[in-house]
Order: structure tokens, then sequence, then C-alpha cells
């Protein structure tokens, strides 16, 4: 399968691997209809002492019980896997080999909808969790960076995986900012591990 590094220099440690053609055209489009039909929500984040919306649409499905809190006030309750979801989450992980309980879904409506720098180090996860990200629909920017470094800009295809690695959320941030142009819908499902709930 034809995949990139976001990192060419030798010297990285932590590699983010970029997968363009992990879906086929058809199961892309399939996948991207199915997650139309998702229960997304717009959920209240708070910042800076205010209470405001997450710039974004959120779903989460997974394992009984792997509650997911991020940011300190937004609580995600997994809903049960749909049969799609589940299904990609086996071929992520066969391909991976890492095991995800969760998959967190993220619906940027335009370009004003967006996600600022972060890494997703919440205790939920483990320690140096792996995530896997399915880009479906509109083609946005992605930009990572080491801490205190500058980033590189990366544009995340429709049907494509993204691969963050053992030990990059502890040293690495990323971000999908805001634009200005005109760009339809973009759906992004993030497969991450969970050391709560039933097995």
């Amino acid at each position: 399968m034809k995949q990139m590094s976001l990192f060419d220099e030798p010297t990285a440690v932590l590699p983010v691997n970029y997968y363009p053609e992990f879906l086929t055209l058809t199961e892309a489009d399939a996948l991207y209809q199915h997650c139309q039909q998702l229960q997304w929500q717009q959920n209240q984040i708070r910042m800076l002492g205010k209470t405001m919306p997450v710039p974004r649409l959120e779903c989460i499905y997974g394992d009984e019980g792997c509650d997911y809190l991020y940011s300190k006030s937004v609580l995600l309750k997994p809903l049960p896997w749909t049969s799609s979801l589940a299904q990609l989450r086996q071929r992520i992980t066969d391909m991976t080999g890492y095991s995800f309980r969760i998959v967190i879904g993220n619906q940027y409506r335009s370009g004003q909808d967006s996600i600022g720098w972060h890494n997703d180090s919440e205790a939920s996860m483990g320690f140096n969790p792996a995530i896997a990200s399915i880009s479906l629909g509109s083609m946005r920017k992605f930009q990572i960076k080491p801490i205190g470094s500058k980033s590189t800009d990366f544009w995340l295809e429709h049907g494509s995986l993204l691969v963050m690695h053992p030990g990059c959320q502890s040293t690495h941030l990323h971000q999908v900012p805001k634009t200005n142009k005109v760009v339809s819908t973009r759906i992004n499902l993030t497969f991450r591990p969970h050391i709560g709930g039933k097995r």
C-alpha cells in the first residue's frame, strides 16, 4: 500500500505515516454516507473561564464504559459500534497492529470549523497511545510540529489514513486550522485506545 511519512529527516524518531489511498473511492464514498447518519452533537467547552460551543460537531462510538473526557470539560459517552465502524476498526488494526476501543468523529461543516494546537494525552487512553485517523469528504490542511519547533503542513485526502505512532502525543502538537476558502464538509474518524470500560 502506498504510504508517505510526514517526516523525511533521518533523525525523526517518531514518524507519522500517511496512507492516501487506504480506502478506495467507492469505499470512502460509502463510509462518508454512513457517517452522515451518525449521532452528531454540538458540545460545549470551557476555556479561559468561558463556556463556548466546540467549533465542530462531534460523536463517539466504542466499547461499553469507555467514556472520554477532554479539556477537563467535554465528556463523551460512546454509543455502540455500528457495523461499518467496527469493520473499519478491524481493518486498521490488521494493518497497523494497534488495538482501538473507541472512535471519535469530528465533522467540520465549513472552513470556520477547526481544532487548535493540541496533543491527545488524556489519561483514559493510557501511556503513549497510537491514534489512527481516517479523513472523508473535503480536503483540509493538517499541521503537526514538534513542541517548540516549526510545523509541517499536510493535506488530508478523502479516504486517507494518518497514523500517529506511540510517543507522538508526548513530543508533538497538531491542529486543523480555520480557512477562509470555501470548503465543503470534512469528516474525521480518530480511532483510539482506552484503558477503562468493559472488555
